[in-house]
């Protein structure tokens, strides 16, 4: 693949700020998964996921690149999320987190142990989710009308 072609398939995903704007408002400035209020560092993500191919960097299912697939995301989210659908998202890394957060060690000692602590409370503290209170299953934007 030459240059060029890379930088075009690159393209495909540029937002706008324009439509970053619209975007980020979609839900009044919170977060469309969890309903938190979005950090500096919030992220476009898509619902139906756009995926990579890892060896060429090119977009496959370009035709969710699009404003009305795209909502505002917390990034450690976005993240967590990686591009999986959403009902693998829902089901699979949410519906358990509650299960997973019995197996986090109380007192990590190694620098990526102490991370990855963090990382996955963070994530179950957007979602309000507790060892003893799984997942609701029911994502913000789905509770609320787009504004």
């Amino acid at each position: 693949m030459h240059t060029w072609e890379v930088f075009l398939n690159l393209k495909i995903m540029y937002i706008s700020k324009k439509n970053r704007a619209i975007i980020q408002q979609k839900y009044n400035g919170l977060c469309a998964y969890s309903g938190t209020i979005l950090t500096d560092d919030w992220q476009v993500d898509h619902i139906k996921p756009v995926r990579r191919n890892w060896y060429d960097n090119s977009a496959l299912n370009k035709e969710n690149h699009n404003i009305d697939n795209m909502i505002p995301t917390q990034r450690i989210i976005n993240h967590y999320k990686h591009s999986l659908d959403l009902e693998t998202f829902r089901t699979w890394l949410l519906g358990n987190l509650h299960t997973r957060l019995k197996k986090v060690p109380k007192n990590p000692r190694t620098a990526k142990s102490i991370k990855r602590k963090a990382y996955i409370l963070e994530v179950a503290r957007l979602f309000g989710i507790t060892e003893n209170k799984p997942f609701c299953g029911v994502f913000y934007f789905e509770k609320v009308t787009k504004l």
